[in-house]
């Protein structure tokens, strides 16, 4: 279709998969409110998985399947979505989501480290100080007035667990980059993830059923909305629409959606969620997103 060629339905489309990511950690604040951790996140996934199953019968892609594929498809849904994405709702039970979207674009630091570790890809001066930038920056915001949250020591111990659980789900994901450009960069972007997500929804529904009390559950438009939404749009259609801008627009403005991203993030969750935002969590969050803007700079020298 010419239509999708033209400049400005590029722009659109890549301001709103920030805005739509950006949305998701107030959708997932808003929709743990009528259900439990583990039964939300476990819709979700298979309310994704369903959807994705459509787009590859549709599309006509398959899915292969040899020994060092399902090596991948377990380490995806391992490390990709079940870990990682529980460490964020469980934690997003707690912290504010501004919070958590900043704590979590840490995601390009740790993915440049890696990339240095694992595939000796070098770091120029501006990615290291980039690097710097977020470290500094993530030991500001850890420096932050919980004041309005609880003055216990347990509160706020959970707290600062939190915020460490966010941390660590951007250090997995950042693995899983890694993973994927050395084991997956033959394997279609739509059925990577099917078998991951269908894995990781199914035990996290039989989690669901050992640990959670499903007599909590509020099947309202909280609770459901939440899950159609960051199943279908959060997932799905961000995830096909950033592939496809990856074809059409250079890879410089792309890297910029995670910057975008958690700006989106704080102003609806401020804005919308009416939620706190400290001083020490603005410093903090200049710092951290202008390391993620030097630490992308790896595409604007990359020749």
């Amino acid at each position: 279709m010419k239509i999708l060629e033209k400049t400005a339905v590029k722009v659109f489309l890549f301001f709103l998969i920030c805005f739509i990511w950006g949305s998701t950690w107030f959708v997932i604040k808003v929709g743990l409110q009528e259900l439990p951790v583990f039964f939300s996140l476990s819709m979700r996934f298979l309310t994704a998985s369903i959807v994705l199953l459509l787009l590859l019968r549709i599309f006509r892609i398959s899915i292969p399947v040899n020994e060092k594929f399902i090596f991948l498809y377990l380490y995806l849904a391992f490390v990709s979505f079940l870990i990682p994405f529980s460490l964020v709702y469980w934690a997003e039970v707690t912290i504010p989501s501004n919070l958590a979207s900043i704590l979590f674009s840490t995601l390009p630091f740790f993915a440049a480290l890696f990339s240095r570790l694992f595939l000796k890809e070098e770091l120029n001066l501006l990615q290291r100080i980039g690097l710097i930038f977020g470290f500094v920056g993530v030991v500001l915001i850890f420096k932050m007035d919980t004041a309005n949250y609880g003055s216990s020591f347990v509160l706020n111990k959970k707290f600062v667990l939190s915020m460490l659980a966010v941390i660590l789900s951007a250090l997995l994901n950042a693995s899983v980059l890694i993973v994927v450009k050395k084991y997956g960069i033959e394997i279609h972007p739509l059925a990577i993830n099917f078998l991951p997500l269908t894995l990781s929804g199914l035990m996290l529904l039989v989690l669901s059923s050992i640990f959670e009390d499903w007599g909590t559950v509020k099947l309202g438009i909280k609770g459901i909305g939440s899950v159609i939404y960051l199943g279908v749009f959060g997932s799905i259609v961000t995830f096909t629409v950033y592939y496809w801008l990856l074809k059409k627009v250079p890879a410089v403005i792309m890297s910029l959606t995670a910057f975008l991203t958690p700006v989106f993030a704080v102003l609806i969750g401020v804005f919308v969620g009416k939620e706190e935002i400290s001083a020490n969590i603005l410093g903090g969050a200049s710092l951290v997103l202008t390391g993620v803007l030097m630490v992308n700079s790896y595409f604007i020298f990359k020749k």
